[in-house]
């Protein structure tokens, strides 16, 4: 991927066109109309990268949920 600051804002605002917008690490990743479809991303991305935090908000509430690691990482 470009590092072009001009195609990053374009994937930003192509993905928060939606009213539910999952974020990996508050970075717009992608959105959908319905809440249980982005919660459904949300979870899938979050259970293939347990180390990022991935939030579902929900723009006409202006609301969020947070998943976060589903355990801490084994000690070295």
């Amino acid at each position: 991927m470009s590092n072009d600051p001009q195609q990053k804002r374009q994937l930003a605002k192509r993905a928060q066109m939606a009213r539910y917008v999952v974020s990996v690490d508050r970075q717009a990743k992608s959105s959908f109309d319905t809440r249980e479809a982005a919660e459904q991303e949300a979870r899938r991305i979050s259970e293939g990268f347990p180390v990022v935090t991935v939030s579902v908000s929900d723009s006409e509430n202006d609301s969020a949920k947070t998943l976060g690691p589903t355990h801490a990482p084994a000690e070295l």
